[in-house]
């Protein structure tokens, strides 16, 4: 992925997700990742919440650098991710993201990344503002042996993804 500047735009469905954010998982006790953090947003919502441990992964040095700085939070970490890459200190109960579904030649590295390092029990949610998203996704998750479950809320769509259960 480029790093270029998208990681200071405030996107609107993660913003959303961040007001909704209580009402949508409770964070309290989970360890937790906002994947293609950007700003932190939402991992200083899950910070708020109670997380036991919240790590925000962005592919932009600068991002990092930022929160690094800004968070002073020992239940905080910030790290540099790449996408098809396991995120350093999963396994995560809880994995957030905010607007990251806009780039679907890397819809593929970034549903690996999910499913490298999301907990047995864990719920990864994903919100986008489009009513539609990419047909492919709900295959792609399932070869991951990740479900695919779609909402559509107020703005914004929001999918959450969990394991696959074995038989």
């Amino acid at each position: 992925m480029d790093h270029d500047l998208t990681w200071r735009y405030r996107w609107p469905a993660g913003r959303r997700l961040e007001a909704d954010l209580p009402a949508v998982v409770a964070c309290a006790g989970q360890t937790v990742c906002d994947l293609g953090c950007g700003q932190g947003a939402l991992a200083r919502a899950a910070l708020a919440q109670g997380a036991a441990h919240v790590t925000a992964a962005d592919g932009a040095p600068d991002a990092v650098a930022l929160l690094r700085a800004s968070i002073n939070d020992p239940r905080f970490t910030a790290v540099q991710h790449s996408w098809g890459e396991p995120i350093p200190g999963g396994p995560f109960t809880v994995i957030l993201g905010g607007d990251i579904l806009y780039r679907p030649a890397l819809h593929p590295e970034l549903i690996r990344s999910i499913a490298l390092s999301l907990a047995p029990d864990g719920l990864a949610l994903l919100v986008d503002p489009r009513r539609t998203l990419e047909a492919e996704l709900p295959l792609l998750a399932a070869t991951h042996h990740l479900t695919w479950h779609p909402e559509r809320r107020d703005d914004y769509t929001l999918v959450r993804l969990t394991r696959i259960a074995s038989p």
